[in-house]
């Protein structure tokens, strides 16, 4: 569920929750509206994000007398301490928990001495990145946080590397990432560094070929038969790297550790200013807070434009009133507040790109539509409203349709994007999944959904095979997590709104390398940058013991 969609869903569920557990709480009279709030409040909160609700002490004592509660173990309801879960995220919370603390507690130590001898000669690193590759190759549980053009990428190529010069060519390593997008991205980082560094050709032949989604490595799935990857069938990799890993979820995280095979070193790379997870849990912060020996930060950005930096760290401390001259400075051209006229001007943007799919017909440069298309993008805080991705989507086809365009019988178009909305695994389509209809020349030009893999090759399908999406022009900034642009207009509400935060904010600017403008009033942009999200949970307290 997302961002602003996931409103209408709460008071149906939560008082469908609270009926169920009510009729069977063993509870009479104001007992039982009693705990049917508490579950109520309980399903909200999971909803919003929160693993559990905070109790006062008489509801404690309260919840404590259903038959559906049990203390400190598996049950409908369980309590632990003054905090109230739902049964199976209390298991999730504690199973994890228990996994982490003993990989954060593992050591390679035998490594050291090779770090010391190699690592600054293969690469000129600032004293934050010695710590990371230091971490990365002395510990079998490893996070490396810092946000875009950190390094992160340089650095996982330094640390499998060197783990590959030291275990040889039986060393499995599986590179993963929450979405294709993330996956795809990371992927293609790892491949541009390769051809940068001066590796030798035996060594980068070594390096793992493609970065998946962890849907996929871990073999989640609707297929009759289709095997999932556990404690009883652990996934056979040496080394799991992950990418993105504020965008993952307690239940994933969970599920990943408990796929890890015996003695499986786990490193995990992020940003933890970034959005957390859209389901449930902040699990990268939680184990950032409280596991400070296994946690490398990166401070300093190589890559990113120095005013859009500049304003993402005000973002990231809270700084509105300096965030917001950040963006109405007048001699910064790189961050700007969007012109009256922004949705011509982004439409006349997306015009340049859909002449040069009209003139693309041959799969072999379909490359150079898909970088074109990853130039520039909207990004909306909110998916409804006047403002949200939605109506703006609506308005960009509109204009682009009075331009002549060539369509179909169905509407479809050369340039036209997609976004895949809901998994198809038959199709190995995810959700967040971009596809872009163009023509194929191996069927006399008839259009095609074309949707591009992580080993650089092109898939297609029938648009009348592809499962529930939207148009790409324009998306919410949730679903841009994982995805870079060198251009990025950010649109936010006229009218605050609970989903607007510190979190949402850092991670839009951040999806921008060379230019950020903003449509946006300042009273709404400074309460974003002021409100910062929390998450309940127990993690952080059971990994800090």
């Amino acid at each position: 569920m997302t961002d602003d969609s996931r409103d209408s869903a709460l008071a149906p569920v939560s008082r469908f929750m609270a009926a169920a557990f009510g009729r069977h709480s063993g509870l009479e009279g104001k007992g039982v509206d009693e705990l049917r709030t508490l579950v109520a409040a309980l399903t909200t909160a999971l909803l919003e994000g929160h693993i559990c609700i905070e109790l006062s002490e008489r509801q404690r004592q309260l919840a404590a007398r259903s038959l559906l509660t049990a203390v400190g173990s598996r049950a409908p309801l369980v309590l632990s301490g003054t905090r109230l879960y739902f049964g199976r995220y209390f298991g999730y919370e504690s199973e994890l928990s228990e996994v982490l603390v003993n990989l954060a507690a593992a050591d390679d130590s035998s490594a050291d001495r090779e770090f010391k001898e190699k690592s600054r000669a293969t690469m000129d690193m600032d004293p934050h990145q010695q710590r990371a590759v230091n971490l990365a190759l002395t510990k079998k549980f490893c996070i490396i946080s810092g946000g875009p053009g950190t390094g992160k990428t340089t650095l996982i190529i330094s640390i499998i590397s060197q783990l590959l010069d030291r275990h040889g060519t039986d060393l499995r390593i599986a590179l993963a990432a929450p979405t294709g997008k993330a996956a795809l991205r990371m992927q293609e980082s790892i491949k541009t560094q390769l051809h940068e560094l001066t590796l030798e050709p035996a060594l980068a032949a070594r390096f793992p070929a493609q970065a998946t989604t962890l849907h996929r490595l871990l073999g989640l799935g609707r297929r009759p038969g289709r095997t999932t990857s556990g404690r009883s069938d652990p996934l056979i990799h040496d080394v799991v790297v992950v990418d993105e890993a504020s965008m993952v979820d307690l239940a994933m995280m969970w599920r990943l550790s408990h796929a890890l095979k015996k003695d499986a070193r786990l490193i995990l790379l992020g940003d933890r200013d970034q959005l957390a997870s859209v389901e449930s849990g902040a699990v990268l912060a939680d184990c950032i807070d409280s596991l400070p020996n296994n946690v490398a930060r990166l401070e300093k950005s190589y890559r990113f434009n120095r005013s859009i930096a500049r304003l993402a760290e005000k973002i990231k401390t809270g700084a509105a009133d300096e965030a917001w001259k950040s963006v109405t400075g007048s001699d910064n051209s790189a961050v700007a507040v969007a012109p009256a006229d922004w949705l011509n001007a982004c439409i006349a943007e997306y015009r340049h790109f859909l002449s040069l799919a009209e003139e693309t017909a041959d799969p072999i440069h379909y490359d150079a539509v898909f970088k074109r298309f990853k130039r520039f993008r909207v990004l909306c805080a909110l998916r409804k409203g006047p403002s949200g991705a939605e109506e703006i989507n609506l308005r960009i086809e509109q204009a682009l349709k009075t331009m002549k365009i060539r369509t179909d019988a169905e509407g479809w178009y050369p340039g036209k994007p997609v976004l895949i909305t809901r998994n198809d695994y038959d199709l190995d389509l995810f959700n967040g999944d971009i596809g872009i209809c163009l023509p194929d020349s191996a069927s006399d030009g008839v259009l095609r959904l074309w949707f591009e893999g992580s080993d650089g090759s092109f898939k297609k399908i029938l648009p009348s095979q592809v499962p529930l999406h939207e148009p790409g022009w324009a998306l919410t900034i949730h679903k841009s997590q994982g995805s870079e642009f060198e251009e990025v207009v950010v649109v936010l509400p006229e009218i605050d709104n609970r989903v607007l935060c510190r979190e949402l904010l850092y991670t839009a600017v951040t999806r921008a390398r060379a230019r950020l403008s903003l449509v946006a009033q300042e009273d709404i942009f400074k309460s974003s940058v002021e409100k910062k999200t929390l998450r309940h949970s127990g993690l952080a307290d059971r990994l800090a013991g």
